[in-house]
C-alpha cells in the first residue's frame, strides 16, 4: 500500500494528468486506475480510532429511588444504533464491537 500511496502523492504533486503520469513512469493505466480510491480507503481506516464515545453520568440517584440490581445498560453507538444489555454482558459486548471492524 505504501508504494501505491507514494505513486498517488507523486501524481497529484506532478500536475500531470493520470494518463501522462502513467506513461512517464511506465505504469499500466489499468493497474493504477483504482489506486487513488484504494489509498483514500486505507487512510480512512487508519484515521478511525476504534474508540467509541462513552458518556458517564455523574448524577447520583435520588435517595428514595430504589436501586435496581439488574437494570439494563443502554449503549448509543455510531450510526444512531442503540443497544441494551445487562452490565454483566458489557465485557463481551465491547469485545465483539472491538473486533467488528477487523
Amino acid at each position: 500500500m505504501e508504494e501505491k500511496k507514494q505513486h498517488v502523492e507523486n501524481w497529484r504533486a506532478s500536475g500531470l494528468t493520470r494518463q501522462q503520469f502513467y506513461e512517464l513512469h511506465a505504469i499500466s493505466f489499468n493497474s493504477m486506475r483504482e489506486w487513488p480510491q484504494d489509498v483514500a480507503k486505507a487512510e480512512r481506516r487508519e484515521n478511525e480510532s476504534g474508540l467509541l464515545p462513552v458518556h458517564i453520568s455523574t448524577q447520583s440517584p435520588a435517595a428514595n429511588t430504589p436501586q435496581v440490581v439488574n437494570e439494563p445498560v443502554m449503549l448509543f453507538l455510531p450510526g444512531d444504533t442503540r443497544m441494551s444489555c445487562h452490565s454483566t454482558q458489557l465485557t463481551d459486548v465491547f469485545r465483539v464491537l472491538k473486533h467488528a471492524n477487523a
